[in-house]
């Protein structure tokens, strides 16, 4: 008797989460990069930098004017997202003594670290929907990608769990972002069944 569809789905999540605690050699084995250890706050100051810029981004996009109804409508609640995933990670920065860092006080600072990430488009400049959306949708791959390389470095696992949650979060807003982008179609908006971002 062929495995049913759940039976499949728990061999599947049992395979991903070996994935994520294996020790480095074994994700050299399979490819991944191996990845000088980081501690741990200084992994979450950088995802809770990341994830400020990221807020600060939707946050000017949805009080500049130039977005449809349409487009508003998906993005209004990513910022309350994004808002709780800073407070969930500050939590954890908090509790190992780590420092919290600031997010961008201006468009000119939020442009020079998009600059520094090779995040095409600047705030400000932004003429529209598309302008908005694509660069919102490559801010979002390489927060997921950021997301990705962490998780080769966290041995806690409600670390691991927090990141993998949060990473699930960001796939979606990929997801629905690149729904606003010409075809406009499932299939171009999630193209992949796994996700890794940009690195």
């Amino acid at each position: 008797m062929p495995p049913t569809r759940r039976q499949l789905l728990a061999a599947a999540g049992a395979a991903t989460g070996a994935a994520l605690v294996a020790p480095p050699a074994a994700l050299a084995a399979t490819g991944a990069k191996a990845m000088a250890p980081i501690p741990v706050p200084e992994r979450l100051q950088r995802l809770i930098r990341l994830e400020l810029l990221l807020l600060f981004c939707y946050q000017h996009v949805l009080s500049s004017g130039i977005l449809s109804p349409r487009a508003r409508r998906t993005l209004t609640p990513f910022a309350g997202q994004e808002q709780a995933h800073i407070h969930a990670l500050e939590a954890q920065q908090r509790a190992r003594g780590g420092t919290i860092p600031p997010g961008p006080g201006s468009v000119r600072e939020a442009n020079r670290d998009l600059a520094h990430r090779k995040v095409g488009g600047r705030l400000g400049q932004l003429r529209g929907d598309l302008d908005a959306v694509r660069l919102l949708l490559t801010t979002e791959q390489v927060t997921i990608g950021a997301y990705f390389v962490a998780l080769n470095t966290l041995d806690e696992p409600h670390l691991i769990e927090l990141a993998c949650q949060i990473m699930a979060n960001e796939a979606q807003h990929d997801a629905m972002l690149a729904l606003l982008l010409p075809p406009g179609k499932i299939g171009s908006a999630v193209p992949y069944g796994l996700v890794q971002g940009l690195q």
